[in-house]
């Protein structure tokens, strides 16, 4: 009734001082065709019994739902992917700098379920097989759509790139945590099939978090990490995943670049060039495309002109012709 209407919200300061108005409007009809449309409010706020709310705690993706595991016959839980991801690469088990870490927000959001036309009539379908038994045509339609969310592909390789570039090639993070920044990517051959549309080839989690080899993204592990995906002992296993590169070799894993570009923010750190040398390749690559760009213009304009003369030549030859 309260969060219904719009524009409903407080003014609070940010670090800076500045008056910033966070907004609590809800709408009603979005939420309820969302992942946790069926969620009560206070399965995920705790705290919440006064009007105005006084005592909200921080939402804790890890603590029990009020919604039944229909698997179990208990109350449903996130808290297993929650230690997974705390005991990550990404968790804060024994991290030093925990405030920029990421949460479960910064992956996941809470979209509407979204069925296309196609989709739709093949729901209408399955429906009318569902309600035979199952009376509630509610129930099997949410039922459906859950279902049917899990097994697609929930973003594309695009959106994956993005999502994991947001941090890693952000210089002041990697710099924070003593990482690598992750840049060149899309230069690779991975990276240009992504940005051509191409699904069928690896983004970020098909070798850091790969499901084919029972990986999963809130277990990412780094590098040295024995049991991850990217660990040198795995890197074979994980190029030679179904859809890879089944014919690949240890010279193949051990001595590609997937990052090509990658620097750290300390100069002649580990794993990359350093940033003036990173500096130096952008300005050699800069030099080359610009040549690449003025001899094509430069062929291309001679091909045109050659055509034009070519032509002119032809007319010229038919006017005598004639004129004899």
């Amino acid at each position: 009734m309260c969060h219904n209407l719009a524009g409903l919200g407080v003014f609070e300061k940010d670090e800076e001082g500045n008056a910033v108005k966070r907004i609590f409007y809800v709408n009603e009809k979005l939420f309820k065709a969302s992942y946790h449309g069926r969620v009560a409010c206070t399965g995920c706020h705790d705290g919440v019994k006064d009007i105005p709310h006084t005592d909200v705690k921080k939402v804790d993706c890890s603590a029990s739902c009020h919604m039944t595991d229909p698997s179990t016959n208990s109350e449903f839980s996130h808290k297993r992917m929650a230690q997974d991801l705390k005991r990550s690469v990404h968790g804060q088990e024994g991290a030093e700098n925990k405030e920029d870490l990421p949460q479960c927000k910064d992956c996941h959001n809470n979209k509407p379920y979204q069925i296309t036309v196609k989709q739709s009539l093949q729901t209408m379908n399955f429906l009318k097989v569902c309600v035979e038994c199952h009376e509630s045509e509610e129930w099997a339609e949410r039922f459906y759509e859950h279902t049917f969310y899990r097994a697609s592909i929930r973003r594309s390789s695009k959106e994956i790139v993005a999502l994991c570039s947001r941090c890693h090639a952000d210089q002041e993070i990697m710099r924070k945590h003593e990482l690598d920044v992750v840049v060149g990517f899309e230069d690779t051959f991975h990276g240009k099939a992504i940005q051509y549309g191409d699904e069928d080839v690896a983004n970020c989690l098909n070798c850091h978090a790969p499901y084919a080899l029972d990986y999963s993204p809130h277990r990412i592990g780094s590098e040295k990490t024995p049991g991850s995906a990217v660990h040198p002992d795995n890197k074979l296993a994980t190029c030679q995943q179904a859809g890879c590169h089944a014919d690949a070799k240890e010279a193949f894993a051990s001595q590609g670049k997937v990052h090509p570009s990658s620097y750290t923010s300390s100069k002649g750190g580990k794993g990359g060039a350093s940033e003036d040398e990173r500096e130096f390749q952008q300005w050699v690559i800069y030099l080359i495309t610009l040549v690449y760009k003025i001899l094509i213009a430069v062929i291309v304009g001679f091909f045109i002109l050659h055509r034009i003369l070519d032509l002119l030549a032809m007319r010229r030859e038919k006017r005598r012709t004639q004129e004899a």
